[in-house]
């Protein structure tokens, strides 16, 4: 992996993580805490490890293991957010509204649990890329894969610190009552993981986008054109259940894209 990209993102975890440490401080949490205690012994593994052929899975770890802690952390230190800013960038794009304004789940129990599957279907594209690569870890295209998927979470961390919102379905546009049967346990699960500050840009959709795109370009044409329907419909997904503005989704494909040049094979 590129070296100053590992850098930086141990830089920015290692702020994250002692904004987050000085918040629960102030207010303790029995289970963040632990998790805090695991994620500082994790970045010290990652730190040690930083040049083997491990560090895109162990800093991808260490992503994922750090990410709920951003709920204290916006609790603590952000007092204020860009949820007016996005929506008004989003009316001004999509005819005097945000995107989500113009659609109503609830009235579409079966289009809702198919699109909040496919929402759902984000951890396992995401964990399957990174446990191929992991397997690959020794191949060139691994490092590129992994410096494109490193490079898109630490441009999402950033902007998170930046423009930390909520995004529609926890401010303007709650849920009213989802019908059909995965959606409402979609949602209550989302709901209750929440961190209030992790909207732009979209990671669902740069991370699906880029994801199923690089395993287009390395030659696995079969498992992206299989994932090609999955990946659009979470990325109508983020839209279609209201947490996302229309911007963020714009700017995840934007970073996919970035990703997605930077790492091409040269």
């Amino acid at each position: 992996m590129n070296r100053s990209l590992v850098h930086t993102t141990l830089a920015l975890l290692a702020l994250i993580l002692a904004l987050a440490a000085l918040a629960l401080i102030a207010a303790p949490q029995p289970q963040s805490l632990a998790l805090l205690a695991a994620c500082l012994i994790l970045w010290g593994v990652v730190y040690r490890l930083r040049a083997s052929a491990w560090n895109g899975a162990l800093l991808f770890a260490l992503i994922w293991l750090a990410f709920p802690l951003l709920k204290p952390l916006n609790q603590h230190w952000l007092h204020s957010h860009a949820d007016a800013l996005l929506a008004a960038l989003d009316s001004r794009l999509w005819g005097g509204k945000p995107l989500p304004a113009w659609f109503h789940y609830e009235a579409h129990p079966a289009l809702t649990d198919l699109l909040a599957a496919c929402y759902f279907a984000f951890f396992p594209i995401v964990l399957g890329g990174v446990a191929y690569y992991a397997w690959r870890r020794r191949e060139p295209s691994a490092a590129r894969f992994y410096n494109g998927l490193i490079g898109i979470y630490l441009a999402g961390l950033a902007g998170y610190l930046l423009l930390p919102a909520a995004g529609p379905a926890f401010t303007t546009l709650p849920d009213q009552g989802a019908g059909g049967i995965l959606a409402p346990a979609v949602i209550a699960i989302v709901k209750d993981g929440v961190t209030g500050m992790d909207v732009f840009p979209s990671l669902h959709t740069a991370l699906t986008l880029y994801i199923t795109a690089f395993l287009w370009r390395d030659g696995k044409r079969k498992t992206a054109l299989a994932l090609a329907p999955i990946t659009t419909g979470t990325i109508a997904a983020t839209i279609w259940l209201r947490y996302h503005y229309g911007v963020d989704d714009l700017a995840g494909l934007a970073l996919a894209l970035a990703a997605l040049y930077c790492t091409r094979q040269k």
